[in-house]
């Protein structure tokens, strides 16, 4: 996989490979199916919180950065809970849904790892691909339903893991921040999708890959309904993005992490108990 971009855009951008294009197309089509359920049986698949756990979560909150949407989360390694969760729903959209993401875990962990390989000869850091598979079960995959007439779909942020792989969108909107901090429409589509890195890779990179901000924005005129589906992969490190003290990454300055010395990069992370995701 080339990863020239990495360091001129920020992404790299590249066509789909036929099986996973059709995983993915699969997994949107059962998404789209399963939001058609009640909000009573969607909800009897939630786990809770919607960062830390997984599930289904109806977000629609009044904060500073307040968005309307609908959110499902899933690892694998919480898999063996969706299933029943689904066939208790009593309701082929929730099972087939289900069935779908674990059809996409499996025919993504090529790209994901040829990516991984990638970014540690490129950027010389030995063991990063062992790091990035043996996280495998702690990839959070984040299916997204946007409301219509909703100008604003998400604001200005930067990821906080490891780096995110952006599979598809079903509206335009999308924008990254480029290094001349300019907005421009990022090239996702049907056919061709991107990887950007995210906080845990900058910082495992020291500096060498760049945590990539980016937004979701409509035109303020027939706002159409906009699903999307993206993979947040996460990768064993010694240390993580310090959530407790910096919950929101939108309260920074956008591309704040361009041009950011090492040493002031790392007052953002603290050390895990543990070198493990999260």
């Amino acid at each position: 996989m080339n990863i020239d971009t990495l360091d001129t855009k920020g992404f790299v951008a590249f066509p789909y490979p036929r099986m996973l294009q059709e995983a993915v197309l699969r997994s949107l089509a059962s998404w789209r199916l399963f939001c058609e359920l009640p909000l009573e049986a969607k909800h009897l698949l939630s786990g809770g919180d919607r960062i830390n756990d997984f599930g289904y979560m109806r977000r629609k909150d009044t904060s500073p950065h307040a968005d309307d949407k609908e959110i499902f989360h899933a690892l694998r390694a919480n898999y063996p809970l969706l299933l029943p969760k689904a066939r208790h729903v009593g309701d082929l959209r929730a099972v087939g849904f289900i069935r779908s993401i674990d059809f996409l875990i499996t025919h993504i962990a090529p790209t994901v790892r040829a990516f991984a390989h990638a970014v540690e000869q490129r950027y010389a850091l030995p063991g990063f691909t062992d790091e990035v598979m043996g996280s495998s079960d702690f990839w959070t995959f984040r299916f997204l339903r946007y409301p219509k007439n909703s100008p604003t779909l998400a604001h200005a942020h930067a990821d906080r893991g490891g780096f995110t792989f952006h599979l598809c969108e079903t509206e335009g909107g999308g924008e990254y921040l480029g290094f001349d901090k300019t907005w421009r429409q990022w090239p996702v589509s049907r056919k061709r999708t991107i990887i950007f890195g995210s906080m845990g890779l900058q910082y495992r990179s020291e500096n060498k890959i760049k945590a990539l901000w980016h937004r979701v924005s409509s035109e303020p005129t027939a706002i159409p309904e906009r699903f999307a589906m993206v993979v947040f992969v996460d990768f064993q490190s010694s240390h993580r993005f310090h959530t407790e003290k910096y919950p929101h990454v939108q309260q920074f300055t956008p591309g704040f992490n361009y041009n950011i010395a090492f040493p002031d990069l790392a007052q953002y992370f603290i050390e895990r108990a543990h070198p493990v995701p999260g």
